[in-house]
């Protein structure tokens, strides 16, 4: 079994976070963490540490393509090294489980990232995030991606 679903499963039960929102909900969730998603995208182009002390949950954990992990306290310590960039942040094939106040997210996601004089940098991603909703906002608490041809 999965990881993120058998996170979701073990707290579903202590913790009735496995109730299905109605239909309405559901969207309005969905859309929420849409936007949440495309925001860090944007974030990570403008090194805007600020957002990702909010977005990540202090026990966060981020497993990346190589298989390298980052908790919060890592990934935070990177704004020393990160330069911003220009480009875009694409999201395609998205599939959001809603499970009340936790949403495992995945999608493809595409970025370009463009310097003066060089053709544009293309890089594209399938990855899982995990949030949870607590303190009156979302919050990733896992993260997951692998590199697409």
């Amino acid at each position: 079994m999965r990881g993120w679903l058998r996170l979701a499963l073990l707290l579903a039960p202590s913790t009735g976070l496995a109730q299905q929102p109605d239909a309405a909900q559901g969207d309005r969730i969905r859309n929420e963490i849409v936007a949440l998603e495309e925001r860090i995208g944007q974030a990570n182009f403008d090194c805007d540490y600020r957002f990702f002390a909010e977005v990540e949950a202090a026990e966060f954990i981020f497993t990346d393509a190589a298989g390298g992990l980052t908790t919060r306290a890592g990934d935070l310590a990177g704004e020393k090294e990160c330069r911003p960039r220009h480009g875009s942040y694409r999201l395609d094939e998205v599939r959001a489980i809603v499970l009340d106040r936790v949403v495992v997210f995945n999608a493809i996601a595409t970025t370009t990232v463009r310097k003066p004089g060089v053709a544009p940098v293309v890089r594209r991603q399938r990855f899982t995030d995990v949030l949870v909703h607590r303190d009156g906002r979302w919050q990733l608490i896992a993260g997951h991606t692998s590199r697409l041809p």
